[in-house]
């Protein structure tokens, strides 16, 4: 869900706890994890998007405290459980 803010200028985007966790991992993974894959540099059109996604990143780590307690590998996976659910094969993100 999106919402705007009033004079702030800011914007507030909700994500479900599940969506959150999900979010915050692969996110965690492109910084954080230096031998992870991450998307190539013709991913990106600008800096910008690299500075949002790691503020994004940021943020999250305030927000959730799942990654730093121990049955977080548990926790994690259930949320992808549930979200792949809604995954449809054969798809890609453009669809």
């Amino acid at each position: 869900m999106f919402g705007f803010g009033g004079r702030s200028g800011k914007r507030v985007l909700e994500l479900d706890r599940d969506q959150a966790l999900v979010l915050f991992e692969l996110l965690s993974r492109w910084i954080d994890d230096a031998p992870q894959p991450t998307p190539s540099a013709d991913c990106f059109q600008s800096p910008a998007e690299l500075v949002v996604l790691k503020q994004v990143d940021e943020r999250l780590k305030v927000l959730l405290n799942a990654p730093f307690r121990p049955d977080y590998p548990e926790t994690l996976a259930a949320a992808r459980d549930r979200l792949s659910d809604e995954f449809i094969v054969g798809k890609t993100l453009q669809d």
